[in-house]
C-alpha cells in the first residue's frame, strides 16, 4: 500500500515540482532574497505544469497512450495556479514565464515523433537545466551583473550535475542518437566529469555565498550530491532517482534554512 502511494507520488510530478520550488529558494535565500508567494506559485504551478506536459501529452500524441482523467486534472490545476501566481507579476516576469513555456513546448513537440529539443544529440540535459536556472534567478534581476552572471552559472552547473545521474540511468534504454552525455564519454566518465563540476560548483559557492553557514550548507550538499552521483548505475531502481536523488534540492532547503536559524 505504501510503495502504491509512493510511486503515484512520484509519478504525479509533485515530488519534482517540490525540488524546482526549494532550489529557486535556496538560490535566493543566499542573496538574502525573499520570493514573493505570488512568483513561489507561478514557479510551482508552471513548473509541475510543465512536467504533466511531456508525462501526458507527448505519450498522448506519440503512442496513443490515454491519459486517465486524474492526469488531465492535475495538468489544469497546475496551470490555474500558474496563472493565478503571475496575475500580480509585471510584464517582464511574464516575457520570462512565456520563454520558458515556449522552450517546453520545444523540448518535445507532441505532434511528431522524436521532434523537439530532447531529440537534438546531447542538448536534452542543457534544456532542463536553463529552464530551471532561469525559474532560479527571475527573483535576482536586482543584482550586479557579475555577481548574478555568477550565479545563473552555478544554478546551471548544478542542475547538470543532477541531471547526471538520471541520464546514466536511462543510458541503455534512450535511442543511440540522443547522444546523451553517459552515451558519449560512458558511465565512468561521466561520473568523473560530474565530480569535476562538483570541485567548480564548491569554487563557485565560495563566490556567490558570502554567509558561511550558508556556505557550508552547500558545500555539504555538494558532497551529498557527489556521493549520489558516484553510487548511480544503470540498474538503480526508481526511488533511488526519482525520490532520493531529486530530493537534494529540498535537503540544500532544509540545511539552509536550519543554518541561518542556528547561526
Amino acid at each position: 500500500m505504501f510503495n502504491k502511494i509512493l510511486k503515484n507520488y512520484i509519478s504525479s510530478n509533485l515530488h519534482v515540482t517540490l525540488a524546482l520550488w526549494a532550489f529557486c529558494r535556496t538560490i535566493a535565500l543566499q542573496q538574502g532574497i525573499s520570493i514573493a508567494y505570488s512568483l513561489q506559485l507561478a514557479i510551482v504551478g508552471f513548473g509541475w505544469a510543465a512536467y504533466q506536459y511531456i508525462q501526458i501529452f507527448i505519450p498522448f500524441f506519440i503512442k496513443k497512450i490515454t491519459p486517465k482523467p486524474l492526469s488531465f486534472l492535475r495538468f489544469f490545476a497546475a496551470i490555474f495556479l500558474g496563472v493565478f501566481g503571475l496575475m500580480s507579476q509585471p510584464f517582464s516576469v511574464w516575457v520570462v514565464f512565456a520563454f520558458l513555456t515556449f522552450i517546453t513546448v520545444l523540448y518535445a513537440l507532441p505532434f511528431k515523433s522524436k521532434k523537439g529539443l530532447r531529440f537534438i544529440p546531447a542538448l536534452k540535459i542543457f534544456a532542463v537545466a536553463l529552464c530551471w536556472t532561469t525559474l532560479a534567478t527571475v527573483s535576482l534581476v536586482g543584482l550586479q551583473n557579475e555577481l548574478f552572471l555568477l550565479i545563473g552559472l552555478k544554478a546551471l552547473l548544478w542542475m547538470v550535475v543532477l541531471i547526471l545521474p538520471f541520464e546514466i540511468r536511462d543510458m541503455h534504454k534512450d535511442a543511440s542518437s540522443l547522444k546523451t552525455i553517459p552515451q558519449l564519454l560512458g558511465k565512468q566518465q561521466t561520473k568523473l566529469f560530474g565530480f569535476l563540476l562538483v570541485t567548480v560548483l564548491a569554487v563557485l559557492a565560495t563566490k556567490t555565498v558570502m554567509y558561511t553557514p550558508l556556505l557550508w550548507a552547500e558545500l555539504v550538499t555538494l558532497v551529498i550530491l557527489a556521493l549520489a552521483l558516484f553510487g548511480m548505475h544503470s540498474k538503480r531502481n526508481i526511488y533511488y532517482t526519482s525520490l532520493w536523488i531529486e530530493a537534494i534540492p529540498v535537503l540544500w532547503l532544509v540545511l539552509s534554512i536550519t543554518a541561518v536559524i542556528l547561526f
